[in-house]
């Protein structure tokens, strides 16, 4: 598909051409003879002083360098050019920004100014033809699904909450409340698996996930299992208690799992799914109670905590892994980590390393793909099916 020609029009930021450009859908593209893809963003105003946008995985974390489009002479239309890999998902917003919103000076206030315009300002593409999702807190997203982008098949059908339950769960161990979502999947007549789902709002509300368990769950694909998707409230409460924190942990093997799961504990058959801070959650749950949760799906797990400045070898997780960590049991782990998250590749290999030293079955793979819902929901699904099917204690590690 080549749609980047209505760049060269003479019309350009008519009214005619803003509606051709609106049933092309965009971002405009056109291949190239290297198999990338040439991609034009847009957006159309004269209010607005700059726009940025924020590819995730492709264009610098805006803390650091904003990435701006380019106001076209005196029209209305504003554009930024990139290109990327014909098999490219992941999600994008755009930003404008009003005349005086300019970024302060100093970085931790410029992380602070960014944050509050992002969850006040950012927008989906109103010109995509995509189906918009969000952040786990509802910043909004447009997918970027280029032609050769893999989609799982359970993604394909419209996404439904059939069978969903919600229920507030009241913590006294943390002196929290907050949302939960229980769903079961298959017959009633045997005790089935556990999956715990951490940033559970995300897959209850944003890109609800119900609709493709039951589907894997009637093909097969999937055993029957009661899922629990929990919520984390908000970042700040996300960032005290995924990180490795056992109050939390207590509290969910104590409080709540008494409150969803009423059959036997069967850690062979109980997983903990998490992506970025749930990754590494996921795995330190797995470590550390493996008689409760004996199977760990980690995407883009942050091996790098507690240094944020650590993109190679072992962090604090992996470094308490060799010191005995874990070492009474044999756990099961699946670490998926994508090719573009460059900061993560490395610190992800050294935990992958760390649990295979201690006897862990560990299955370490690099996905195409960054650090984005879009990726990690085809590798929720099939690493859940890897996990919930494959009993074996094999120990994989690319060269």
């Amino acid at each position: 598909m080549n749609t980047l020609h209505l760049l060269d029009r003479p019309d350009l930021g008519s009214t005619a051409w803003w509606q051709d450009v609106a049933a092309v859908g965009t971002p405009l593209r056109r291949g190239r003879t290297d198999g990338d893809v040439e991609l034009a963003f847009l957006w159309r105003g004269t209010a607005c002083a700059a726009v940025c946008i924020d590819v995730y995985s492709h264009t610098p974390h805006p803390v650091t360098q904003r990435t701006h489009l380019q106001r076209v002479g005196t029209t209305d239309v504003w554009l930024w050019r990139t290109a990327l890999p014909a098999d490219w998902r992941g999600s994008y917003f755009l930003l404008p920004l009003a005349p005086g919103q300019q970024a302060p000076d100093e970085r931790a206030a410029v992380r602070r100014w960014w944050i509050d315009l992002m969850e006040r300002q950012a927008s989906a593409d109103p010109l995509n033809p995509l189906p918009p999702h969000g952040t786990g807190w509802g910043v909004p997203l447009s997918p970027l699904l280029l032609a050769e982008a893999p989609v799982h098949d359970a993604w394909r059908d419209a996404p439904d909450t059939d069978g969903v339950t919600a229920q507030r769960w009241r913590s006294d161990r943390l002196d929290t409340a907050r949302d939960v979502w229980r769903l079961r999947t298959g017959p009633d007549d045997a005790a089935p698996a556990l999956v715990l789902l951490l940033d559970g709002q995300y897959w209850a509300r944003q890109m609800p996930i119900a609709g493709a368990l039951r589907r894997l769950t009637a093909q097969g694909v999937l055993p029957p299992a009661v899922y629990v998707l929990v919520d984390a409230v908000n970042p700040a409460l996300r960032g005290q208690e995924l990180p490795c924190n056992e109050a939390f942990w207590l509290a969910v093997r104590e409080e709540l799992l008494t409150q969803v799961y009423p059959y036997a504990i069967d850690p062979r058959r109980t997983v903990v799914a998490g992506q970025s801070y749930g990754g590494l959650a996921a795995l330190y749950a797995a470590l550390r109670w493996p008689d409760c949760f004996g199977c760990a799906l980690s995407q883009s797990g942050s091996f790098w905590w507690p240094e944020p400045d650590r993109s190679e070898g072992d962090g604090w997780l992996a470094q308490q892994v060799r010191a005995g960590l874990g070492g009474g049991a044999r756990i099961r782990a699946l670490l998926e980590v994508g090719c573009y998250e460059t900061e993560m590749t490395g610190v992800n290999r050294a935990m992958a390393g760390a649990l295979a030293d201690a006897g862990h079955a560990v299955e370490y793979r690099q996905v195409r793909g960054g650090h984005d819902w879009i990726c990690w929901r085809d590798g929720l699904l099939d690493g859940l099916a890897r996990l919930l099917n494959d009993t074996t204690t094999q120990q994989e590690l690319e060269p």
